[in-house]
């Protein structure tokens, strides 16, 4: 039964990570945390997950021309620089056992600021960054990759939106193509460290993300942009929200928050698509 658990679960959240060009750690992480895994277990776990989703998702996009091959190449570059940098300060905190806290912490801040971005409506349009950003939002993206356990598609997909003004659609096919490369250079990056791989459970994550993750990239068209932006938005806080759940000692009821959002997230997609296909 517990293989059958990480192979829904997988496929769920490689779901997800196709629809909104996010890794799927970005959920696993906070459950694995909230379950008793050591931050670098869970940490290791969830980036064999978004190694799944993020490789079936960026061949998804490929097909789908959603991709700036030239961008996802720098991108790249710059986030296996932040992500092997940032391995050996996990692995320090760890030790210190204060790693669960910085995380959480982490989650909660970069969280509540990309979901304010995407609801709140800017009276003026700030002007397009120049090309120096690109290799910022690839060295955060590593960074927050390997210390959150995450793509960092989350951060980089609004980024390459706000600073480089692209258009959604391609800004999460360039970014979950981008984040394919730093969370591989992450994994290798925890192994070498010396952390334990948990084989079983996190070779069934992918295969569930593999089959999940093309999914969610073909539902994306569906959907108008500012649906997307406004349900990702929501998605964050919720997130967000049971962190610090877990943080105060209420970790059923941040579980119970983040397995209800999920089932909400499903039933609004299949509402959507049976109403779209009632009126054409």
């Amino acid at each position: 039964m517990e293989w059958m658990m990480f192979l829904i679960g997988g496929l769920l959240i490689g779901i997800m990570s196709g629809f909104f060009g996010i890794g799927g750690g970005i959920v696993l992480t906070p459950i694995l945390l909230i379950s008793g895994y050591a931050p670098s277990h869970a940490i290791m776990l969830s980036l064999m997950l978004t190694l799944g989703s993020t490789l079936s998702g960026a061949l998804a996009h490929i097909r789908l021309k959603n991709v700036e091959g030239r961008l996802a190449i720098v991108l790249g570059f710059f986030g296996v620089l932040g992500s092997v940098s940032m391995v050996p300060i996990v692995k320090w905190l760890d030790q210190l056992n204060g790693a669960a806290i910085v995380i959480s912490i982490l989650y909660i801040g970069v969280l509540s600021r990309f979901a304010y971005q995407f609801l709140h409506k800017e009276t003026k349009e700030s002007p397009k960054k120049g090309k120096a950003y690109t290799a910022f939002i690839g060295l955060l993206t590593g960074w927050i990759s390997s210390l959150m356990g995450v793509s960092g598609g989350f951060v980089m997909t609004p980024l390459l939106s706000k600073w480089l003004k692209m258009d959604l659609y391609k800004a999460i096919g360039t970014s979950i193509t981008a984040a394919s490369v730093i969370v591989l250079s992450g994994i290798l990056s925890y192994f070498g460290s010396g952390t334990t791989i948990d084989w079983k459970h996190g070779l069934l994550l992918i295969a569930g993300a593999l089959i999940g993750s093309p999914i969610g990239s073909k539902q994306l068209k569906r959907f108008k942009n500012h649906e997307v932006k406004q349900v990702l938005a929501y998605f964050y806080i919720v997130i967000a929200t049971s962190v610090f759940l877990k943080l105060i000692h209420l970790a059923v009821l941040s579980i119970g928050l983040i397995i209800t959002t999920v089932v909400l997230f499903f039933s609004w997609m299949v509402y959507k698509q049976v109403n779209v296909k009632s009126v054409s």
